[in-house]
């Protein structure tokens, strides 16, 4: 007898049954029948189900003699099945690779429910993917099995038959099966949840669930044959009347049959025009009568259509309804007239903008979107301050992020008049990911690309191999690529795929990534400081924990048991663990933190000092893995998912066979790693050793400065990279235990800080709470907006919100039409027509921001590229690192105030003209006054400390790349090399003629 018995009805789907079958039939997992059910199929379908049949034989094919329907061709083949679960899949959608084995293996884990729930994706013909809207109820927390009562808000989801696993002797004591006409999984499924004694979720998309591109289904057709709905919940009422023990049901569904007759009435393309107020007072009648005793409407919207039901009052509702979108009309329009006036004003600003003189002096930079300031480009704002003051640096910054802005740091609301005029005039664009297609290059400016990772998964052009992971324009990503001057890189396999993956005529400079120098320049001062910042005693091993994003997870939820790993690595081990900054706290985390087990710390600004306070890394395909590895400490890689990650995401090297340390697969590998030992062993030192010696080119401690040199300064001499083996080695913690305490720790501010609370400020994306139009009964207790994770599955769209609202009129009679005429999925797309980038001037017809709107674009389609928007893997996230600026860099009495604004007028001098170059030259007090200090007091800075590299480690030049009068870009003296012999002295002012 078989594990599962699966039922295939086949109707009019030649073009898609052998994708179908070959899904189920190419599973890891065998034990398994097929009964293929043609219902007299006019087409080809009844050969293609013999031709499996005859290759395999797990198929079998049952041919009908007449066209009986889709509920009834499922009951011919539920009478033959055998197996011990029993599934439904209709014969244009696939199973997913994996699907069957973990079913079973749920099922195993569950002690064989009743029925088991998975989840499933809408695939759309043009690739998008688009999963269940209601996931979040598919957590797997709490018991395997429990009673619908426990989770009652199961009922919400999409109630069709092919979405879960039945034990076949269940099916049996229930007396299920399908009835004939429209909505006939209404009964099934509603009847099935109700008399289920056990149930078990399955927090995975299994099934990918076709949307057509051709026609709408027979749901969509106008027609009187959606009047069967009321046939149907007959049917379900009836069941409950036979089975008292289920009248505890009878609110819930009620509610649910509501519900699904509103839809059916309001739902355009479903009834004719003439039949509709008899379809609402035929609805009006079975409210009356099914009305459970003390029900209570829904508020809102809702609660008024169920008042107008219960009165029979369908003038009235249709009234109201006339009436409502009527005024969203007018409220729409004026909206979009405000908005345009306001975007065209600041279209006409920016453009008289680009008719001034570019400030050779003045630095636009911005970091993940404009959401913090951090990365590489903070790290070489701290050296410009050191090497160039007299290049002004202003920071774009979201309006909301304004307040986290580090102290003495100049920045300007991202898409205020005030951005666009320094994105006007700025000589210097620097940002580690794309700039808007609003912002137009003017010729004469420069643009760096710092990146903000080593790339491990698939980007830019690499990713059009894998379609499922981004909906990326990428015509629009090319042309934001040939806006780059130069683009860092920081080993050379980075360096190939930059320039693969982004082709363009920018200049790649092999200099290491700036924000690294913190950990190679560190000294044992630092790693005490930052292990006394978090509390953490002498001898307790520390192990940071950073898993990266996944497309296919919304929120962050570890995939290590952290509650087990704590217990059982014992009182001298703490988990410093580190949510990706796309991802909103979770409530594991939250909850084990509140038990003093593990310490939060994914709302710290400095991932440096983390990373100098863990004694290991514990990640899975983050590239922390990378930066980490600088430090020559363990790293242990959790690979649980890594077929499903790389196959969805794509990958540069297979990471099981080159992991930097010790590599676990389960939970329980993963223990027997950290508890045996096996993390530090020699067999990991060796596998460390050979990914350093890969991913460990450029990155010596003199990034920054190369950068600084070359781009700001026009400084071409050549600073030689130290050698791997030569670098200076920063003791880890442990080697550290031994030796006596220094004085000075006064850099940790708060010895075990909550860094948990600090989250609402750390760089991360601002998410929408997914829209559900769904009125969730009075049973549930969950908020309709709360976010659970996603399971092992490719990345999925957000869900039209209708989707929801009656979940189980949505697939046809057969199999060959979509559920009903869906809009397509609303891709991000941008509002301004992206500019040629050697044109100077916007076209007429440009919109501008006047206030900060998100960056939207294509930006969200590809997760951590530089064209990307929110959900980049670069798992490092808003720092402030401590600065020392050198005495002959200071040049002001007085630094900026904190965070504050910028006055466009007095910060650029006088308006300008008609003849911009007849504008007068601002004073050289202004050009080394501003931001001459950036940061006054210890604690404050933007990212990445800057420290001197002794002499004996810098690179070593010739006595013509020491000498100090030489002359960089602007006509200033160029600073000596770090590490020179010569003392370093300050440049004399610019003359004013060159501010």
């Amino acid at each position: 007898m078989p594990r599962f018995s699966i039922v295939v009805p086949v109707y009019k789907v030649q073009a898609y049954l052998g994708e179908c079958l070959d899904s189920v039939l190419g599973q890891d997992f065998g034990d398994f029948e097929v009964i293929g059910v043609d219902d007299c199929s006019p087409d080809v379908c009844g050969e293609i189900l013999d031709e499996y049949a005859a290759n395999d034989a797990r198929v079998r094919a049952v041919h009908l003699p007449e066209n009986v329907g889709l509920g009834s061709a499922r009951n011919v083949g539920l009478a033959r099945a055998r197996g011990d679960y029993i599934l439904f899949l209709d014969s244009d959608d696939v199973l997913l690779p994996g699907s069957l084995r973990a079913m079973a293996e749920r099922l195993d884990a569950a002690a064989s429910p009743d029925i088991l729930v998975f989840d499933y994706a809408r695939a759309y013909w043009d690739g998008r993917l688009v999963r269940n809207s209601l996931a979040r109820h598919l957590r797997e927390d709490g018991p395997v099995a429990f009673a619908l009562t426990d989770r009652p808000e199961l009922l919400n989801l999409l109630q069709v038959a092919w979405n879960k696993a039945y034990r076949r002797d269940f099916v049996e004591r229930a007396g299920l099966s399908f009835p004939t006409g429209y909505y006939e999984d209404a009964p099934w499924t509603y009847c099935a949840m109700a008399a289920a004694e056990t149930l078990a979720v399955l927090d995975r998309v299994c099934v990918h669930y076709r949307q057509r591109r051709e026609g709408g289904s027979i749901l969509s057709t106008v027609s009187r044959k959606h009047f069967d709905a009321f046939d149907q919940y007959d049917r379900v009422f009836a069941y409950l009347d036979s089975h008292p023990g289920l009248d505890r049901w009878r609110g819930p569904l009620f509610r649910k049959m509501i519900d699904h007759y509103l839809t059916i009435l309001e739902r355009p393309g479903r009834l004719p025009e003439e039949a509709k107020a008899e379809f609402f007072h035929r609805a009006a009648h079975d409210y009356r009568r099914r009305v459970p005793a003390g029900f209570t409407r829904p508020a809102g919207r809702d609660g008024y259509k169920f008042a107008m039901l219960e009165r029979d009052a369908y003038a009235l509702m249709t009234g109201s309804a006339t009436a409502v979108r009527t005024r969203q009309v007018v409220k729409t329009k004026a909206r979009k007239a405000v908005t345009g006036s306001k975007k065209r004003a600041m279209g006409l600003f920016y453009r008289s903008q680009q008719h001034t003189d570019l400030d050779e002096n003045l630095a636009l930079f911005s970091s993940y979107w404009s959401r913090s300031v951090s990365c590489n480009p903070a790290a070489i704002d701290a050296e410009l301050a050191r090497l160039a003051p007299h290049v002004r640096r202003v920071w774009a910054v979201r309006p909301d992020r304004m307040d986290s802005v580090p102290r003495g740091v100049r920045a300007v609301p991202l898409g205020s008049r005030d951005f666009w005029t320094v994105a006007a005039r700025a000589k210097y664009l620097v940002n580690n990911v794309n700039f808007s297609d609003r912002l137009v290059k003017r010729p004469g400016q420069i643009h760096l690309q710092t990146h903000h990772g080593t790339p491990l998964k698939r980007m830019g052009l690499d990713q059009r191999e894998y379609p499922i992971s981004t909906s990326m324009n990428f015509a629009d990503l090319l042309r934001r690529c040939d806006r780059w001057d130069y683009s860092l890189s920081s080993n050379a396999h980075s360096t190939r795929v930059w320039e693969r993956v982004y082709p363009s005529r920018y200049e790649t400079l092999e200099t290491g990534y700036p924000r690294n120098d913190a950990l190679v320049n560190a000294r044992a001062a630092d790693v005490l400081a930052a292990r006394v910042e978090l509390g953490l005693a002498e001898g307790t091993t520390a192990l940071l924990y950073m898993p990266t994003h996944r497309d296919y997870e919304k929120s962050f939820r570890p995939r290590v048991d952290l509650a087990r790993l704590a217990s059982e690595l014992g009182p001298d081990t703490v988990l410093l663990v580190r949510g990706h900054y796309f991802y909103k706290p979770s409530p594991q985390v939250e909850e084990l933190r509140a038990t003093g087990r593990i310490i939060d710390v994914s709302a710290h600004p400095r991932v440096e000092s983390l990373y100098l306070a863990a004694d290991a890394l514990i990640t899975d395909y983050s590239s922390a893995m990378f930066d980490y590895a600088l430090l020559d400490r363990p790293i242990v890689v959790f690979a649980d998912d890594w077929e499903i990650y790389s196959t969805v995401r794509g990958v540069y090297f297979d990471l099981l066979s080159e992991a930097p340390g010790a590599l676990a697969r389960t939970q329980d590998e993963l223990l027997d790693i950290l508890g045996g030992g096996a993390w530090r062993d020699a067999e990991a030192d060796r596998r460390r050793a050979a990914f350093r010696a890969r991913f460990c080119d450029f990155d010596d401690g003199r990034a920054a400065e190369r950068v600084v040199r070359k781009v700001f300064l026009g400084d071409d001499r050549e600073i030689p990279v130290t050698p791997l083996a030569e670098r200076p080695h920063v003791p880890s913690p442990s080697e550290l235990a031994a030796r006596p305490r220094p004085e000075h720790t006064e850099r940790a501010y708060v010895a075990g800080r909550d860094h948990a609370a600090e989250r609402s400020q750390a760089a991360e994306p601002t998410y929408v709470a997914e829209p559900v139009t769904v009125a969730e009964p009075a049973y549930t207790a969950e908020p309709a907006y709360a976010e659970q994770p996603y399971a092992e599955q490719p990345s999925y769209g957000e869900e039209p919100a209708y989707v929801t609202a009656t979940a189980h009129e949505e697939r046809p009679a057969y199999p060959e039409e979509p559920a009903y005429p869906e809009e397509p999925h609303p891709v991000a797309r941008p509002e301004f027509v992206p500019e040629p980038v050697s044109v100077v001037e916007p076209r007429a017809e440009a919109g501008f921001a006047y206030e900060e709107e998100r960056e939207a674009e294509d930006l969200d389609a590809e997760p951590d590229a530089p064209d990307t928007d929110a959900r980049t893997d670069i798992d490092l996230v808003a720092s402030e690192p401590e600065v020392s600026v050198p005495a002959w860099a200071v040049s002001a009495p007085e630094p900026f105030p904190a965070s504050a604004p910028l006055d466009a007028d007095s910060f650029f001098g006088p308006p300008p003209t008609r003849t911009p170059r007849e504008r007068p030259a601002a004073p050289v007090s202004e050009a080394f006054a501003a931001y001459s200090e950036l940061f006054p007091q210890p604690g404050h800075g933007m990212s990445i400390p800057r420290q001197q590299v002794p002499a004996d480690r810098a690179g070593r030049g010739t006595d013509e790349d020491r000498a100090t009068d030489r002359q960089g870009r602007g006509g200033f003296p160029l600073p000596p090399l770090s590490g020179a012999a010569e003392p370093v002295t300050a440049p004399e002012p610019p003359p004013a003629e060159t501010a």
